[in-house]
C-alpha cells in the first residue's frame, strides 16, 4: 500500500509540504465530496471525463473535495482540495489502483466538511464507503454510470465462468446503484438495461458525453502527418486504452482480413494498455502511435479516413464522437453507447459484436465509396455540433443542484 497522504489546495506560497484538510462552512456555496478511483489525467475514459468536469466546475457555485488514490500526476497544480488514500493494485488491469477508504480519517475531514452531496464514480470500496456515509449522515448519494461491468465481466472470467458467478457479480454491482439517490446514465440503452436488472427508474437521469468545442475537427488534418504510409493507401483508424474488453481479438481478426484483401489500406493503433504487445505480434504491417493527448491526438483523427470500433463493452464511447467531430464515418459494433451514436448507413455502419468478416467488409466498403463516405461524414458533423462539453456540463450543475433541492424538500416533507 501507498502512504496515506492529506492535502490542502495550494497555496500562493511555496508549497512543500502536505496537510490536513480544514474546510470553513461556506453557506452560499455547495459542497460536493467526490470519490474518484482514477484521477490521472488521460488515464481512460473515466479520467478524461472527470478532469473535464473538475476544470470546469464553477467555484462560485460549488466547493469539492476530492478523495482518490490515483491522483493526477502535478498535484501541487491541482485546483481543488484532495484526500489521498492507500490502495492496492488490481489483478488483471496493469496501472489501476483500488482505493482504500481509511474511515479513521474520512470520517473526520467529511464530518468536517459538511457535504451537501457525494459523488462516486465506480461500484469499489469508494462507492461502498460513499454510500455508508450518506446513509449515516442523510446526505443524498449521486454516480455517474461510467463502466458498464456486466459486459466486462466475461472478459477475465470467460464465458464459463461468467455463467457460473455473472450472477453473484452483477447483483454485487447493482447494489451501488440500487442504493444511490441519482445514477447518471450515459445513453438510453444502458438506462433500459439498468432498469432490466432492477434499479428504479425514477433513479436514473440520461448525462451523455461530449468534446469541447473545436478540440476535434477537420480542420485538423495534415496530410503529411503519416508521411511513412504511402500516400494512395487509406487510414483506418482506432483509438483506445489497449485491454482486453475492447475486443483485441476481434482487431486482429480484422487486420487479418484487410491484409488478405490486398486493398491499400493501413491500420492504425492509437492507444497504450496490457494488451498492445499481443496486438504488436499479431499485426506486423499496422501503425502503432502509443498513447497520444491534445492537439497530435486531434491531427491523428483528422487525418485518418476512417475510425473502427468493434467494442461492446462501451456505456458511451467518447473517441466515437470525437472521430465523428473529426470527420470521419464510423464502423463500430452494434452494442452500448456506440449503437445509439452512430446512426447505421446515415452516420456509418454497426456491426454485431465478433462478425471480423462483416467488419471487414464494411471498411473495405465504405473506404472504396467515397460519395456515401463523404455524406457520412456530413451528417455525423451535423449530428454531433449541439454535443459540447460545455453543454454538457451546465446538465450536471443542475443535476448537483437538483439532487440536493430535492433530499432537502423530502426531509421537510416527513417532519
Amino acid at each position: 500500500m501507498q502512504q496515506l497522504h492529506l492535502i490542502e489546495e495550494k497555496k500562493k506560497s511555496n508549497f512543500n509540504q502536505w496537510t490536513p484538510v480544514k474546510v470553513s462552512n461556506i453557506d452560499e456555496k455547495k459542497r460536493i465530496a467526490i470519490f474518484a478511483d482514477v484521477l490521472e489525467e488521460n488515464f481512460d475514459g473515466v479520467s478524461i471525463t472527470l478532469n473535464k468536469i473538475l476544470d470546469s466546475i464553477p467555484r462560485h457555485r460549488f466547493e469539492v473535495l476530492i478523495i482518490t488514490s490515483h491522483p493526477p500526476k502535478d498535484i501541487t497544480n491541482f485546483p481543488h482540495k484532495i484526500i489521498l488514500l492507500p490502495y492496492i493494485k488490481v489483478p488483471f488491469q496493469k496501472g489501476y489502483r483500488l482505493g482504500i477508504p481509511k474511515k479513521s480519517i474520512l470520517n473526520s475531514v467529511l464530518d468536517d466538511f459538511k457535504p451537501d452531496l457525494l459523488h462516486f464514480t465506480s461500484p469499489t470500496l469508494f462507492g461502498r464507503y460513499a454510500i455508508n456515509y450518506g446513509k449515516r449522515h442523510n446526505i443524498p448519494v449521486l454516480n455517474i454510470y461510467h463502466t458498464h461491468y456486466p459486459a466486462y465481466f466475461q472478459y477475465y472470467i470467460g464465458k464459463i465462468g461468467n455463467a457460473i458467478f455473472g450472477p453473484l457479480l452483477n447483483t454485487g454491482f447493482l447494489w451501488y446503484y440500487k442504493k444511490s439517490d441519482i445514477t447518471l446514465a450515459p445513453t438510453r440503452t444502458i438506462k433500459k438495461d439498468l432498469i432490466k436488472r432492477g434499479v428504479k427508474a425514477n433513479k436514473i437521469k440520461i448525462w451523455g458525453r461530449a468534446i469541447k468545442t473545436n478540440s476535434f475537427a477537420p480542420s485538423y488534418r495534415d496530410p503529411n502527418y503519416f508521411n511513412k504510409i504511402p500516400q494512395d493507401y487509406k487510414k483506418v483508424l482506432f483509438v483506445s486504452r489497449l485491454i482486453k474488453e475492447k475486443e483485441m481479438s476481434t482487431i486482429v481478426k480484422v487486420y487479418r482480413h484487410l491484409e488478405r484483401s490486398n486493398e491499400k489500406i493501413k491500420m492504425i493503433i492509437t492507444g497504450d494498455g496490457p494488451e498492445k504487445e499481443y496486438l504488436q505480434k499479431r499485426m506486423a504491417n499496422a501503425v502503432f502511435t502509443g498513447k497520444k493527448t491534445g492537439e497530435e491526438l486531434s491531427k491523428i483523427y483528422a487525418s485518418s479516413d476512417l475510425f473502427f470500433f468493434p467494442s461492446a463493452s462501451e456505456t458511451f464511447g467518447n473517441v466515437v464522437i470525437e472521430a465523428m467531430a473529426s470527420g470521419l464515418a464510423v464502423v463500430a459494433a452494434d452494442s452500448g453507447g456506440p449503437a445509439e451514436l452512430v446512426r447505421d448507413k446515415k452516420t456509418g455502419y454497426l456491426v454485431k459484436t465478433g462478425k471480423s468478416k462483416i467488419f471487414a467488409k464494411k471498411i473495405i466498403e465504405l473506404l472504396n465509396d467515397d460519395d456515401t463516405r463523404n455524406k457520412m461524414v456530413s451528417n455525423a458533423l451535423e449530428l454531433i455540433q449541439p454535443q459540447t462539453i460545455e453543454n454538457l456540463h451546465i446538465q450536471l450543475w443542475k443535476y448537483y443542484e437538483n439532487a440536493i433541492a430535492n433530499h432537502q424538500e423530502k426531509q421537510l416533507a416527513s417532519r
